[in-house]
């Protein structure tokens, strides 16, 4: 295009210096540094003949190579010289300090802000809908939108516009933030005005603008039965276009909040509540969206403990939801999103799992998701890595979890009386099959010398053998075994026996009553038998300390040593040793002592019992033993051991043994030896009876004989265990079943005793093999397998015919042809037994007493041949029957049916046919249970019948002791009765004995049944007395308390018991377990507590049973709503007794295992009442404390709780029915809590006390203390009362000052406690999440309660583990980087800088900037240039939201050049970077080649030195006088950045304002336009472009430097061109 200028002719070009080279001097005529332009007639143009052959040389000015002193010409030695004078340095500073003072004279101060926000512009639709189709058409630039904006639409509406338009997402982010900025204006002048607060109302309207698009989702309802009305569910998402457009709403919507989010435009706080509270309330189609939007924005949920605790929560109900909805199988990707959440935030902020309820609730699924087992493999990989840390950190939260619920607290160091009781138990428990080598009863040493804790152990083993308030005559065995192994254990290289064991056997023989004399006798015995305590030295250690009153012949009591060594037996021991005895009892002078006399009685009692073994003519029956043998029975245990021992036992062993494989002697040997071996047993000679049983077992003897051998051995089997002779008993059985099977003999019997007494420790493996073997071939020769067996016939008349065969093998033939016929078929026995029956219960009146008794006997023959063919026996047979239609059989045949089954059944336990147990468990404990039903009471038969015949047999199995004497059946001899003596054994044994104590309330209740038949009812009296009193009942009992109290519960059903049958009951239970009955000492009395508490450790597990039972059936009668004033006001007391008497540690352990488990009735009372007077006991402490107020709130308080937490532990199991606290104890135990939590605070934070004396450990203790009763209260039901919710902030800062402590406490400082920090940061935030969880609570923000402190005043030398922590739970951290770190800064009057608030983020107050002119005024910007030209300087523009004085800024004076290579290198020569270059650095901008291209100016002009290829430099303004200014290096220096650093520290972060979103309008990277007046219109396009740039002065400076040029007026320009709009300053 032709310019106006473009004429001829042309203009004589001349040259000038470029406009951006400063002059030589200021003020002399010297030119331009650099600058030589052509002048007519210089040399270079004079054409010479010698310039042209050899070039121009111009004369050197001064000769530097020729004169010998050249370096006198140069200034280096007048600088020198002037460094001489004295104040060189001085002034040369003074002249360099008025340089800089000039120079910051001259910069010129930041120009005011001139930047205005767009106003808002009322437009017609028309209008407002092209102006957002312009903000929606990238083309149209926002400065040209900026002016103003349109008012209108708001909130949802304007963002479904925005939508509808699909405005690019920076636009729209710009619009909105100056529509938000307007909305704002009129409320900053306000004294309560919030910058946020703008921020949380749009995030509001932002999320309830999602919100309302996830509702749209929504799953179809349930069908309502008894609708009819058809309709079709159409949800958003199942058709493509509502689909698709609800996906591009959403999508867009996703967007906005991305780009809000990160600039802050919506409070995340606000925003990220809202996500946690709808991925709680969302449904399972929503999920899926939610979960992905939580993953997006998961960092900030996980910033903050009040987010990720709720959003945790959240988790685990909706992958519960998911687990138990149909639609299980579409979700997993939903599941495994929220599974990696929860693994996530375990990681990051594993104190969000710090909940006890909902630790509770969801235990089982956090197991599953976190604690997962790490690869196998060998090599590590980082995944095995996160699965330990996540494992590492669920146990960690396991473990603080539980120890807030009060789960798997620590036990206590037992104390005596609670170890006591402990080893009691341990000791009850032998049985027949206890192994002592594995019972550590005595503490295990290696050390000769005894240790401490031994004596207590002896002392309480001693006392158990001998005490009658234990049970069992294995007890003194069972003590010296223990003795003998502990012995053994400590390899005690001592000959004879221990002297240190010695001493202490004798020290507590010395203080032993004489009450237990018989007991401490064969205690004794046993312990020198065993050769654990030397009779000699007894006798002589009595003499040598002159015990007074030994001898007989001495007048008075006498000493009870006396008593003890006439009553202690010696087992073999030397004459000298029984000639010392005697001396010492009688006297040496004594001819024949009593016991000479009284052991010659004993010797003709005993050959009156056995005339056979003496060869006398008359018998006694067993029977007569009590009567017969009344001195063997009263003698001293020496004279009985003497006389059996010594003189029975060796006639024993040669006269029996030998007998009983003679048909014609066995009888009366097999006679002989049980009515030896009953007379052993009531005198507890257990060794000659086992010496005498083995000794038979050596020989040879009859089936019938085995058996009885093979039943003595079963009865005594806890004895033998106790004596620790089992494996010598299994060597003989083994030797005797060798023998029998070289003879054809097989017995089942002796096979099962040998294979128990075996329990796999004593035979050989290949003997053990072999015995397997043969039982397993014996058990296939009885039953053959067979596919095809003969079916068994309903009825078999061979059975009913049976009495009619005369021939007297009549019963083995025909069990014979049944077993050969029928033997493959698995019921075959079942058919027998059921038609034996059917055969017994006919009644034959023509039959008298003794003939059906021979009937019954001959079918119960009959049935034990078919016993013998059967591999297992016929009992389990029998049992089957009687479980299916036995009950229905037996009540409805008549009373003489059941004296013939009663007999059949007899004579079948007598031979080993049927235990004990079948016949109680399927006929006798169901006809009790039967005759309380209504059809008890409707049978063929009345009550009465089968009540009196089950008696009858219980009576005779388990009570009767003596030969002949029954009720209804025939006599029984006494060969019979010791085999059902033996055969009851198994009844008090485990399982047996549980069904036995749970018939007992079944007997209460035929006791009190109106419709029991009157006589009968004593009888059920009479039998649970007789039982309830039986040696072997109880030991069975104590052997597991625990386990006979469950089985009497069981029986129980509360709900339908009468209330007159409690008491019965409760008696009932005391008789079990032997302890006062009622109206003797019973619970509720005034004095009960105490005695108690004095009881021996014998009783004390069984009274605990007790009151736990009577507690337990009282809260189940409360829980019923049962009527019962009595019963709950005796509960109230009771309570109210236990929680106010002042318990030591022992008494508080005894009740409180007492309570434990007694219902949540119960549960509740105790607390409410423990509650109560727990806050007595703190309001009774004065303030401020002294230290017996610290110890008695410490000793007293503690014990409650620890009380409190064994009642209420089986109940927390069930979070559905926790203990619920009244309204009146929860308001008085909180108050209490509160006031004293301060006064320990305050005593913590105080230090030591020099007035109290109470030392920070105390402190500490009490006030953890005070924080496990406020963990305890909060795991409650119903705390949450008005005066409670009032106190909880108060509680909350409590707690965070004992957590944190910053001066004084348990988080750092001198008083660093890792034990009192956890459980205080537990409680705070227990409590926190308590306060959360209450339905009542109107509060919403999750952040309530949280602390406030900043996270510079937490202690310094806090430990990094403990700052993490406290990290998470203070303030929600800034959402916006740009204000990060930042604050407000001033100087006082000394120059010091003083730091002040934090800089608020104002997102919508800092608005983009959108280049020149966008809003500002062109002619504005141009008077600035004009001013800044006119001084010198560059212009700097504040022109931007965030304006240039909050950061204290200045021009320093320093331009910033064009990145231009060409530019740099034409001003390198004029600026001086030697020091602020590096040499690589100067070598390349020096080396630099740059390209000639052509370059106009002008209409027509030649090419300057400033001219280049892509356009001429910038230029700078030139002084009004038209002299060039000396300017600092356009590439600032160190130096010049240096000296012009400000003062007001800054953030090395850039600005807020400076953070855009990609896609922004305003790029960071736009330039600003400096105009440059000396280019032609032409080249006005060319014009070059400079940026404002904050610079960092360096890497350790706070400090920023505003580095810009100043603009020069703007050059003419084109007509028709709108000038260009100046944009701001990029922020």
């Amino acid at each position: 295009m032709k310019d106006k200028h473009d004429k001829l002719p042309l203009e004589i070009e001349e040259a000038h210096p470029p406009e951006w080279l400063p002059e030589a001097h200021s003020s002399a005529d010297l030119g331009f540094i650099g600058y030589y332009p052509p002048r007519p007639r210089q040399e270079e143009d004079i054409l010479t003949e010698t310039n042209v052959k050899n070039g121009l040389h111009l004369q050197t000015i001064v000769s530097v190579g020729h004169l010998p002193h050249s370096s006198t010409w140069g200034a280096q030695d007048l600088v020198k010289n002037r460094f001489n004078y004295e104040n060189a340095v001085s002034e040369l500073e003074d002249f360099m300090n008025q340089i800089f003072a000039r120079r910051a004279e001259l910069v010129p101060a930041i120009p005011p802000s001139t930047f205005r926000m767009p106003s808002r512009v009322t437009l017609n639709d028309t209008k407002r809908l092209a102006w957002f189709a312009d903000l929606a058409n990238p083309d149209v630039p926002l400065h040209k939108l900026g002016k103003s904006v349109p008012h209108g639409a708001k909130g949802h509406d304007l963002l479904d516009l925005l939508q509808t338009n699909n405005v690019a997402i920076p636009r729209a982010v710009w619009f909105l933030r100056v529509f938000g900025a307007n909305e704002v204006a009129g409320l900053r002048h306000k004294p309560n005005y919030d910058p946020t607060q703008y921020s949380i109302d749009w995030a509001t309207i932002v999320t309830s603008h999602i919100k309302k698009q996830l509702g749209d989702i929504n799953l179809p309802s349930a069908p309502r039965p008894g609708l009819n009305i058809k309709s079709t569910f159409k949800g958003v998402l199942s058709e493509f276009e509502s689909r698709e457009r609800w996906i591009s709403r959403f999508r867009y919507s996703l967007d906005l909040l991305r780009s809000f989010y990160a600039e802050g435009l919506v409070d995340n706080r606000t925003f990220l509540s809202w996500l946690v509270g709808s991925m709680s309330a969302c449904n399972l189609a929503q999920a899926g969206f939610v979960a992905r939007l939580a993953e997006a924005y998961l960092d900030g949920v996980l910033s903050c403990r009040a987010l990720t605790r709720p959003f945790v929560e959240a988790c685990l109900n909706k992958i519960t939801e998911i687990r138990t909805s149909a639609a299980r199988e579409l979700l997993p990707r939903v599941e495994a999103s929220l599974r990696s959440f929860l693994q996530r935030a375990c990681l990051v902020l594993p104190d969000a799992f710090i909940s006890p309820r909902m630790w509770i609730t969801h235990a089982a699924l956090l197991d599953e998701v976190l604690n997962r087992e790490p690869n196998s493999a060998q090599v590590e990989s980082p995944g095995d890595v996160v699965v330990g840390l996540l494992a590492e950190n669920f146990y960690d939260i396991q473990k603080r979890n539980d120890a807030m619920w009060f789960r798997n607290m620590p036990p206590r160091l037992l104390a005596r009386l609670t170890d006591a009781v402990a080893d009691v138990s341990r000791l009850n428990a032998f049985t027949s099959t206890t192994d002592f080598s594995t019972v550590p009863f005595f503490p295990a040493t290696l050390s000769t010398i005894i240790p401490p804790s031994f004596a207590d152990k002896l002392d309480r083993l001693l006392t158990w053998a001998v005490t009658p308030l234990q049970y069992g005559d294995h007890r003194p065995y069972a003590a010296v075994t223990l003795l003998r192994r502990w012995r053994a254990r400590a390899a005690r290289r001592v000959l004879g026996a221990d002297p240190g064991l010695q001493d202490l056997l004798f020290a507590w023989l010395d203080a032993a009553p004489r009450a237990h004399l018989p007991a401490i006798a064969l205690l004794f015995g046993e312990l020198v038998r065993e050769n654990m305590f030397e009779y000699t030295a007894y006798i002589q250690r009595l003499i040598a300390r002159g015990e007074p009153g030994l001898q007989n012949s001495e007048v008075g009591e006498g000493s009870p040593h006396r008593d003890f060594m006439t009553w202690i037996p010696l087992h073999a021991s030397p004459a000298a040793i029984v000639n010392q005895r005697r001396v010492t009892l009688y006297g040496a002078r004594a001819r024949e002592t009593p016991e000479e006399s009284n052991e010659r009685t004993m010797r003709r009692e005993i050959r009156m019992l056995l005339p056979d073994v003496f060869h006398r003519r008359q018998f006694f029956l067993c029977g007569d033993i009590s009567s017969t043998c009344e001195t063997v029975l009263k003698s001293s245990r020496y004279q009985q051991v003497r006389t059996i021992r010594n003189w029975l036992l060796p006639i024993l062993l040669e006269r029996i043994p030998g007998h009983m494989d003679d048909s014609l002697t066995q009888d009366s040997a097999l006679l002989t030896y049980c009515t030896a071996v009953d007379l052993m047993a009531q005198i507890k000679c257990y060794r000659a009876i086992l010496d005498l049983t083995l000794a038979a077992l050596e020989h040879f003897c009859a089936p019938d004989c085995l058996v009885v051998l093979v039943e003595t051995l079963w009865r005594y089997a806890t004895i033998w265990a106790s004596m620790d002779v089992q494996e010598d008993i299994t060597r003989a059985l083994h030797s005797t079943h060798q023998m029998c099977k070289s003879r054809g003999v097989h017995s089942r019997a002796l096979l099962d005793l040998l294979m128990e007494m075996d329990g796999g420790r004593h035979l050989e493996a290949a003997a053990r093999r072999t015995l397997e073997t043969e039982i397993a071939n014996f058990a296939l020769a009885l039953r053959p397998a067979d596919s095809d067996p003969e079916v068994v016939p309903t009825h078999l008349q061979e059975i009913l015919l049976l009495p009619n065969d005369p021939r007297p093998d009549a019963a083995s033939m025909l069990a014979n042809s049944l077993w050969y016929r029928y033997r493959a078929a698995p019921n075959w026995a079942w058919r027998v037994w059921d038609n034996t029956f059917a055969s017994l219960r006919i009644s034959l009146p023509t039959l008298d007493a003794d003939t059906a008794r021979a009937r019954a006997l001959g079918y119960a023959n009959f049935l034990f041949h078919i016993d013998q063919h059967l591999p297992d026996g016929l009992d389990e047979h029998i049992f089957q029957w009687f479980i299916e239609p036995g009950v229905a059989e037996l009540t409805a045949i008549d009373a003489d049916a059941w004296n013939t089954v009663s007999v059949t059944l007899l004579y079948l336990v007598v031979q080993g046919v049927l235990s004990t147990t079948t016949i109680l468990r399927g006929l006798v404990y169901p006809l009790w249970s039967f005759a309380l039903t209504e059809g008890g009471h409707l049978a063929s038969q009345p009550p009465s019948v089968y009540l009196r015949a089950a008696h009858d047999l219980f009576a005779q199995l388990i009570l009767h002791n003596e030969a002949g004497v029954d009720f209804t059946l025939s006599p029984i001899n006494f060969i019979q009765l010791q085999r059902i003596i033996a055969r009851r054994q198994d009844v008090f044994a485990e399982p047996h004995l549980s069904l036995l104590i749970a018939s007992i309330p079944t007997l209460v209740f035929l006791e009190h049944d109106s419709n029991v038949p009157q006589e009968l009812r004593p009888l059920s009296a009479a039998l649970r007395g007789a039982v309830c009193e039986t040696v072997e009942f109880r030991q069975g009992v104590y052997r597991d308390l625990n386990a006979a109290r469950d089985a009497f519960e069981h029986s129980l059903q509360y709900d339908s018991l009468d209330e007159s049958l409690v008491e019965p009951l409760m008696d009932a239970l005391r008789l079990i377990l032997n302890v006062a009955r009622t109206g003797a000492l019973a619970i509720g009395s005034s004095e009960w507590l105490d005695t108690s508490a004095l009881l021996s450790p014998w009783k004390l597990a069984a009274t605990a049973i007790e009151v736990q039972f009577s507690l337990k059936q009282m809260g189940e009668r409360l829980a019923l709503g049962t009527p019962h004033t009595h019963g709950n006001t005796k509960v109230d007391k009771l309570i109210a007794k236990f929680m106010h008497h002042h318990m030591s540690t022992e008494e508080a352990d005894f009740v409180a295992e007492m309570a434990r488990g007694v219902g949540p009735t119960i549960a509740c009372k105790f607390v409410n009442t423990g509650f109560v007077c727990i806050a007595n006991i703190l309001n009774a402490v004065q303030t401020p404390f002294t230290i017996q107020g610290v110890q008695e709130i410490v000793d007293v308080a503690s014990e409650q709780l620890r009380l409190l937490a064994h009642v209420v532990e089986l109940v927390r199991d069930d979070h559905t029915v926790l203990p619920s606290v009244d309204t009146m104890a929860q308001d008085q135990f909180i108050t209490a809590l509160a006031t004293k939590i301060g006064a320990f605070e305050a005593v913590i934070r105080d230090g030591v006390s020099s007035r109290t004396g109470i030392l920070p450990a105390q402190a500490t203790q009490g006030a953890v203390l005070m924080a496990r009763l406020l963990q305890f209260n909060l795991g409650c039901r119903g705390i949450w009362t008005p005066k409670t919710r009032s106190m909880s902030s108060r509680l909350c800062s409590l707690m965070f000052d004992l957590t944190l402590a910053s001066q004084y406490a348990h988080a750092a400082g001198d008083y660093l406690n890792t034990s009192a920090f956890p459980i205080f940061l537990d409680t705070y935030m227990y409590l926190l999440d308590e306060i959360a969880h209450d339905t009542k609570s109107t509060a919403t923000e999750p952040t309530l309660n949280y602390p406030q402190t900043r996270l510079a005043d937490l202690p310094a030398d806090m430990p990094a583990e403990y700052r993490l922590q406290l990290r998470c739970l203070l303030p929600y951290p800034p959402p916006s980087e740009g204000v990060a770190d930042l604050a407000y800064a001033s100087r006082d009057a000394s120059g010091q800088v003083v730091i002040g608030a934090a800089v608020v983020n104002r997102p919508w107050e800092w608005v983009e900037s959108l280049g020149d002119h966008a809003v500002g005024d062109v002619k504005d910007d141009q008077q600035v240039n004009e001013q800044s030209a006119h001084k010198g300087q560059p212009a700097i523009k504040n022109s931007g939201s965030l304006s240039l004085e909050l950061f204290a800024g200045r021009a320093t004076g320093d331009r910033v050049i064009d990145s231009h290579q060409g530019a740099q290198a034409n001003l390198w020569s004029f600026q001086d970077n030697l020091s602020a270059q590096s040499m690589l650095a100067r070598d390349w901008m020096e080396t630099r080649v740059d390209l000639v291209g052509d370059a106009v100016s002008g209409g027509s002009r030649l090419r300057g030195e400033d001219d280049d290829e892509v356009g001429e430099l910038p230029t700078f303004s030139a002084s009004q006088d038209g002299r060039a200014m000396r300017k600092p290096s356009p590439a600032s220096s160190v130096r010049s950045r240096g000296s012009g650093r400000m003062s007001a520290p800054s953030s090395r972060l850039q600005s807020p304002a400076l953070s855009f979103p990609p896609g922004s309008s305003s790029k960071s990277d736009d330039p600003m336009t400096l105009d440059n007046p000396g280019s032609s219109p032409i080249n006005g396009r060319r014009s070059s472009k400079r940026k404002a740039s904050i610079i960092s002065v360096d890497a350790d400076s706070d400090i920023e430097i505003i580095e810009d040029t100043a603009s020069l007026p703007p050059a003419k320009r084109a007509k028709g061109k709108a000038p260009a709009k100046p944009r701001g300053k990029k922020k």
